[in-house]
Parts: structure tokens; sequence; C-alpha cells
């Protein structure tokens, strides 16, 4: 990601509004996920033409059959570019294991609620000097750089709707860079997609739970997906209060 073009939201937080039902501790969160590692040769990564800044709209509003996003393949008439998108096809490649485009692996991040609020949090971002780089010197390697800047995350879980008025309300912030895409009950409710600087985005579940079809006592889907694309900084910072049912992997 870029370290201009883009006003840094500082020291920001992603909450998913839940307790684990299955957390080690009262005091911390695992969520776990995958990495897909790129070269810097792929399309998307790198890519020549400049076109920095966040892009909202670059994927459809309803997760794909397979649970992927989808490029909506008429943003901005077809001007991927914009977005520093080469194509659909290339697009595709971000969060599906591709034979000699991507190597993946399992990776997990730790959420901590020192204070026991509810509130967890997990931060790697230039502000406490533990930046996101969970690939570095692994599979293709730094390639040169100082760090390994060229891969996607994901993470998929799920959490029960619970009544409003028993509780403190269900939000999610999330900040950091690039490309973040959140799908609650596979309906997009955050959208910070294009290679930006730190950016901040955050939903209350429950000002649109009516909206993308929650209802309470019923459990549904949350799918996060992150891209790191560019040169020089990688910032991921999370906090929750949605109660997860359990790190689900696959």
């Amino acid at each position: 990601m870029r370290s201009y073009h883009l006003i840094a939201t500082a020291g920001l937080l992603m909450t998913l509004c839940t307790m684990p039902a299955n957390a080690q501790s009262n005091s911390s969160l695992e969520l776990t996920g995958t990495l897909r590692d790129f070269q810097q040769s792929h399309p998307d990564m790198q890519y020549p033409q400049k076109s920095f800044g966040k892009r909202t709209g670059m994927v459809l509003n309803t997760l794909g059959e397979d649970g992927k996003p989808v490029l909506d393949p008429n943003y901005r008439n077809g001007n991927f570019a914009y977005a520093m998108v080469h194509s659909i096809e290339s697009f595709n490649q971000w969060y599906r294991n591709v034979d000699g485009v991507n190597q993946s692996t399992k990776h997990s991040i730790t959420l901590t609620d020192p204070d026991g609020d509810g509130v967890f949090r997990y931060e790697a971002s230039k502000h406490n000097g533990q930046s996101f780089f969970p690939l570095d010197g692994k599979m293709f390697g730094n390639e040169g750089h100082s760090h390994n800047y060229h891969f996607t995350y994901e993470i998929h879980t799920k959490f029960t709707y619970t009544d409003p008025a028993n509780r403190n309300d269900m939000v999610f912030n999330f900040s950091g860079d690039d490309d973040v895409w959140v799908f609650i009950n596979k309906k997009l409710v955050v959208d910070l997609g294009g290679v930006h600087s730190e950016v901040h985005g955050s939903v209350n579940v429950d000002d649109i739970a009516s909206e993308i079809g929650l209802e309470v006592g019923k459990t549904y889907d949350f799918d996060f997906f992150f891209a790191e694309r560019h040169l020089v900084e990688s910032n991921f910072t999370i906090s929750t209060s949605i109660q997860f049912i359990s790190p689900l992997y696959d």
C-alpha cells in the first residue's frame, strides 16, 4: 500500500461484535484464515499504471456462489485500471488457489481484550511498529524488498444475531490497506477496495440488520477479504464484539 495519496486514518479498529463460543480464554479470540502469496509480476500486484486511492464499487454487493467476491464487470464501464486491476480473470485468482500463480497457507491472528469489556482487538500497523507482513521470507519471498508486499488474506466465520435489547451494539471497524471487503449474510457491508494508504471502514450491524435479512436468533456467515498489493506499507487493525461461533477454516 502507498504511504501517500490518501490521508491515513490512524489507530482505528475492526469491531465485529461477538464473543467466540469456543474462545480459549476470556481475554483472547483466535481467527483463522488463508493467506495467498503472489509474485510482484502478477498483473494486479505492483500495477504499472498508477491509480492510487480508495475505490468503492469494485465488487458486486453479493458474494458469488463459491463464497468469493465478484469483480463487477460494469465497474467504470470496464475500466478496471482505475482500481489497478488487470482483468476479471486476474482478480479471480486473488482468493482461489491457482497452481503457478499463488501459494497458500493457513494463518491465525489473535485478538485480545485485556480490559474485559467484550471488545477484542488486533493491530499490526505503523502505529504500533508491527506492520502486517505475515509472509516475510516465505513462499515467493520478499523479491528484493524489505518485506513480502504481495498477498491476500481471507477469513470465514459465523455469528448468531441476538436481540439488540439484551446487549451492546454489534459494531465492526477496520483500519488498513489495501483492499478490504466484509460480507455479512453474503451481503457487502464494508467496501474499501483499491490500492491506498490506511483508511477506515465501519458498520453497525444493528443498523443494517433488516436490510441484509438478519433475524434474531439465527446464525449468519461473516466473510472477510483483504489484499496487500503494493509497496510500501501494510496496516491491519481490527477489533470485535460480535460473537463468532468458531474460528472456522477451510
